[in-house]
């Protein structure tokens, strides 16, 4: 198996694994509850990052609580907000329409954990709080890990002592760091149970009740020993292989260039062709400046053909004044739809450009892309919409502000704002 992923594979099988799962699940029931999504498929990676995706929404509902008017750090508001919290994720309740995008992230989150696991890596520390790899930051997510699961210790004893350093020092470890990776072969064989693993991709645990109300549901998940479900043949014990792994590089297929413009080389014509010269804005002038001396009878005076000759300046000066006029009226046309309103911004990407932002603004990952589409969405203006892009993407993933493809999708942005 290739550890250069295909990612456009990777979100096709991901989302046909998820409709599978979801068609087997909701076809006898209406919502799915936190214990159930614990056992929801044989693999437990995939159910663990589902419950960190809920996790990470049910903090920022957790946020949004806060408001301005009101002392929120008061120590009984704390307690009471604690209570409620807690409380509100033990009753987990998720229709299909919300659950299956979730779970469509977690599978390819758990490829991507299985066969490249540096890239994995490095989307975790792009988010980071505040951008920040600290023992801190990372602890609460390695009970969400369950596979690969001691490369972050390994990158924390790099800190030696620092507080934290940057999530992009972090990612150069990543890359010099000489990595302990398990076989990937029976969590694809797992995966393949449900649905075959293409080519170009190179039993559910009893849960307990949780009644404590001061207990959070997502404490008590992953403090929950998950086992692994094995196949009735064999038993399986990981082995751990030495493998240096490349900085992956994201592979995107089948992008759509622009097609090229054929130029056709003038032919060479007999010097006795005489080709007529089209007027220069000098030539118009001195046009211009004749017009008003020569009147009607000065011009029945000059000879027939000086006569014509002016008739024909006159004339070629009043079509190339029409030709221009129509140029404006078509570039005024052009902009006006290049800079309307769109509904959506989804809709407003082409093909073309999907596959270049993902690949030079969002570092190839396409659910990051995606995600980043819906947070834009909800912007309620362009200048929030703005402050999100150079507050979190523009430092997430390095971009060049100034480059054509951040321009341009900041342009379509801003139409949707308009």
């Amino acid at each position: 198996m290739s550890n250069k992923l295909n990612l456009s594979a990777v979100e096709r099988y991901s989302q046909a694994f998820a409709t599978k799962v979801c068609n087997d699940f909701f076809a006898e029931n209406s919502s799915i509850t936190g214990k159930q999504v614990l056992g929801l498929t044989s693999l437990q990676q995939v159910n663990m990052l589902t419950i960190k995706a809920l996790f990470d929404k049910w903090q920022s509902d957790n946020q949004r609580l806060r408001s301005p008017y009101f002392d929120f750090n008061a120590q009984e508001v704390q307690q009471a907000l604690k209570t409620f919290m807690n409380t509100v994720s033990q009753h987990i309740s998720i229709k299909r329409e919300h659950f299956e995008p979730l779970l469509v992230d977690s599978v390819g989150e758990t490829l991507v954990l299985i066969l490249e696991p540096q890239t994995f890596y490095k989307e975790l520390m792009r988010d980071l709080p505040s951008f920040k790899f600290s023992q801190e930051n990372i602890l609460p997510l390695t009970k969400y890990i369950l596979i690969n699961k001691d490369i972050l210790p390994q990158l924390a004893k790099n800190l030696n002592g620092l507080e934290f350093v940057f999530a992009n020092q972090a990612m150069n470890w990543l890359d010099e760091t000489q990595l302990s990776v398990e076989n990937p072969d029976k969590y694809l064989a797992q995966f393949a149970e449900i649905i075959p693993i293409p080519e170009e991709l190179v039993s559910s645990n009893e849960v307990p009740n949780v009644v404590d109300a001061n207990t959070s549901f997502f404490d008590f998940a992953v403090s929950t020993p998950q086992q692994s479900v094995e196949t009735p043949q064999t038993r399986y014990q990981p082995q751990l292989i030495e493998r240096n792994i490349e900085t992956p590089t994201p592979v995107v297929e089948h992008i759509i260039e622009p097609a090229p413009v054929f130029v056709e080389k003038p032919l060479e014509v007999a010097p006795a062709v005489m080709q007529r010269p089209e007027p220069t804005p000098i030539y118009e002038q001195k046009v211009e400046s004749l017009a008003p001396r020569i009147n009607e009878a000065t011009t029945e005076r000059l000879a027939p053909k000086e006569a014509e000759e002016i008739r024909l300046n006159e004339k070629l000066a009043s079509d190339k004044k029409s030709v221009n006029d129509q140029a404006k009226s078509s570039k005024s046309v052009l902009d006006y739809h290049q800079n309307s309103r769109i509904e959506g911004i989804t809709g407003a990407i082409s093909l073309n450009q999907r596959f270049l932002f993902t690949n030079n603004l969002f570092g190839g990952n396409i659910q990051a892309f995606s995600h980043s589409l819906e947070e834009l969405e909800l912007c309620k203006d362009f200048n929030e919409a703005k402050e999100l892009i150079l507050k979190k993407y523009v430092p997430r993933y390095m971009w060049d502000i100034s480059g054509a493809e951040a321009e341009e999708f900041i342009d379509i942005v801003k139409r949707r704002f308009n």
